[in-house]
């Protein structure tokens, strides 16, 4: 986690979080006031110089402090923010449980990014994604290499019930894709995936597969913003920040200069022309037990 304020690392309430005693809370106290050697700092602590020997090593051993060497003698000084901050973000990881792989930055004001790493903290972020947007239109970019690493991370059966859960909680997708994407994706996945998909999408906007030739894609909601690369296993999240507003002007721009199209008609006359292969199959079937039954 990265907090560029010295807050995080000076504040009374912060330090106390990291479950230091007394003295080595005023040990780490005479470190910030460049106090560095054990003698300067025991006539500061009023603690022996033996004591403050082992409490510094206790620093150390926590990533709260360093030594190092100068005029030949050994001094001591606490270590850098992000050593602070990681302890600290160690502690906040047990107290709301928040999974390995979820790493939090944050903004001036209160806008914060969080990068989600590893099929592990993706998964948990996609189901709490939908959940906690229920009733929401939202906007999704999204070529053909993205769909690889969706079925890789979740599966085919897994991505139907995602889109079956969807539409189940009110939530409708305005999309950019490429020409043809529901069609290769039908081809691919199956009927069972466009039934699944209809009735999950408001109108979609289709421009040229060249500006899909990666597999980076992006949703936006409300409130946040995600991008994805899920062949990398990296999602980032963005919430109540210029950046969401820019990436939905831009999306917009893109709706202004693309093909409009009725996504669940699509699917549905998709849907109908599997069946109709389905039944042709059969009836191929069928005709060649008769021959060799006769």
């Amino acid at each position: 986690m990265n907090k560029n304020s010295d807050e995080l690392k000076l504040s009374p309430e912060n330090i106390k979080l990291l479950g230091l005693s007394k003295k080595e809370i005023g040990v780490l106290d005479a470190l910030r006031a460049k106090h560095s050697t054990p003698l300067d700092i025991s006539r500061v602590v009023k603690v022996s110089r033996q004591a403050i020997y082992e409490i510094l090593e206790r620093l150390e051993a926590r990533g709260l402090a360093d030594r190092y060497i100068k005029d030949g003698k050994k001094h001591w000084r606490q270590t850098d923010d992000k050593n602070i901050e990681e302890a600290l973000y160690g502690i906040k990881r047990q107290l709301l449980s928040i999974p390995e792989g979820v790493e939090e930055v944050y903004g001036v004001s209160d806008s914060s990014v969080i990068v989600h790493r590893g099929a592990v903290a993706i998964r948990a972020l996609i189901q709490s994604m939908f959940r906690d947007n229920k009733d929401q239109r939202f906007y999704g970019i999204q070529g053909d290499v993205a769909a690889i690493g969706w079925n890789k991370v979740f599966g085919v059966e897994s991505i139907n019930e995602m889109n079956r859960w969807i539409k189940k909680n009110g939530l409708i997708l305005e999309g950019i894709l490429p020409y043809g994407w529901f069609e290769r994706q039908t081809k691919l996945l199956g009927k069972k995936w466009a039934e699944d998909f209809e009735g999950r999408a408001a109108a979609t906007h289709e421009i040229s597969e060249g500006y899909f030739k990666h597999g980076g894609q992006i949703f936006i909601f409300k409130n946040s913003l995600y991008l994805i690369a899920m062949n990398e296993e990296i999602i980032i999240e963005v919430r109540n920040s210029e950046i969401q507003k820019l990436i939905l002007s831009m999306f917009r721009f893109i709706q202004d200069h693309s093909k409009k199209f009725d996504v669940n008609a699509r699917l549905r006359q998709l849907i109908a022309t599997g069946e109709k292969s389905e039944k042709k199959q059969k009836d191929e079937y069928d005709d060649d037990d008769d021959l060799l039954g006769d």
